[in-house]
């Protein structure tokens, strides 16, 4: 259940971050605003956007728009656009069948570029969804398109047989593929190498995938920015197959004492949980609960052990729950403390659940802040019926 909040979670933000730019015309929805839009984004990149607007917005959900309309009062403040995002998950953890729907409309190659294209323009507040940097870093990024586009090509494209047999056996794609990977690798901008790189996880296959990969995690090591390096290593194992994952995993646990910042460990280790599921590689466990224990934020740190908790067995489970429960109950901001503890009461056995839910509910609704207790309380709706067995 957990693992899948940080699955929607992740979607949610993405959603956002798209149509953030032209939120103020979405939001307005006149034909003077459309045309507005048109002209800064772009006709193509409006449809798009508006299209996706549609999808989410036509279900009657007046928090959804109410969430929205704050934001464009409110552009940079960042709790603002974090009401919206959690809005936009309620909607897909009520409707799972709208969640897929925008999964999927996500993962087109349009969209996926356009996301490029916005978090590599500077960062100036505009809507203009192009690169504003340097003309060479257009350049560079034309460049590499042209890679992928070659690639891309040559992995559609079977028009005979003989090209059926070249595309099983990997002929040209390999080589084209390790282009465009050497290429990623050598630019010098971290923004746009991360980018470039995240681009290229989904293509690789082959006997030589899980070398590609392991090229590219070590190319990434070398990015400045936590939150590009981040992006780029959370993204490689989804892609991976059983044969290799639990090296790659092992590899990028040991980056982990590199990564400083506390919200970027807690990116990559929540994108590496699910595929722990029944490895029974106890080592491989224990770097993964050091790379929690590296998690400044105790928030975070207690969400990241209540992750990692299903995988652990016998006394070393048990330890890992005292611990989350000693740091959850102990938070310095009070108003948390219900939401941490609600990460635990799903591993707990009956009676220590009630205990603990009474518990939390007593310290949610003594929160003074209305907003704050909602969250608390929305947090424990999921125990109400289990804490009257």
């Amino acid at each position: 259940m957990r693992q899948q909040d940080v699955i929607l979670g992740q979607l949610a933000e993405t959603v956002t971050d798209l149509i953030e730019p032209v939120i103020p015309y979405l939001v307005i929805g006149s034909k003077k605003a459309a045309e507005e839009a048109r002209k800064k984004a772009g006709p193509e990149v409006w449809a798009v956007k508006k299209k996706l607007w549609e999808k989410l917005f036509s279900r009657d959900r007046p928090d959804l728009k109410e969430a929205a309309g704050d934001l464009v009062i409110a552009p940079s403040d960042p709790e603002v656009k974090q009401v919206l995002i959690r809005a936009i998950m309620n909607s897909f953890e009520k409707d799972p069948d709208l969640a897929k729907e925008i999964s999927s409309f996500m993962e087109d190659e349009i969209i996926q570029r356009m996301l490029l294209e916005q978090r590599t323009r500077a960062e100036d507040g505009s809507v203009q969804l192009i690169i504003q940097n340097s003309s060479e870093k257009t350049r560079v990024l034309e460049e590499f398109n042209k890679l992928l586009e070659e690639f891309t090509a040559k992995n559609n494209t079977v028009s005979t047989a003989h090209d059926l047999e070249q595309l099983e056996a990997g002929q040209g794609k390999e080589e084209t593929m390790e282009k465009a990977l050497d290429f990623a690798s050598k630019i010098q901008y971290g923004d746009l190498r991360s980018q470039a790189l995240s681009l290229i996880v989904p293509y690789l296959k082959g006997p030589d995938k899980v070398k590609l990969i392991e090229k590219t995690l070590y190319s990434t090591s070398n990015i400045q920015d936590e939150d590009e390096r981040a992006r780029v290593l959370s993204s490689l194992v989804p892609h991976l197959k059983r044969q290799g994952k639990e090296e790659i995993i092992e590899d990028i646990l040991d980056f982990s004492p590199h990564i400083q910042y506390g919200d970027a460990k807690f990116q990559i280790l929540s994108s590496l949980v699910p595929h722990l599921e029944g490895s029974g590689n106890e080592e491989l466990m224990e770097k993964a609960l050091e790379m929690a224990a590296g998690i400044q934020s105790e928030f975070l740190r207690v969400q990241a052990l209540s992750l990692l908790i299903p995988h652990l067995k016998g006394q070393r489970k048990e330890e890992i729950i005292e611990e989350a429960l000693e740091l959850a109950s102990n938070l310095k901001d009070k108003d948390m403390r219900p939401q941490a503890l609600s990460f635990i009461i799903l591993h707990l056995d009956e009676t220590r659940k009630k205990e603990l839910f009474e518990k939390a509910l007593e310290m949610a609704t003594r929160i003074k802040s209305e907003s704050r207790r909602a969250q608390a309380l929305f947090s424990l709706v999921p125990y109400i019926g289990g804490s009257e067995k």
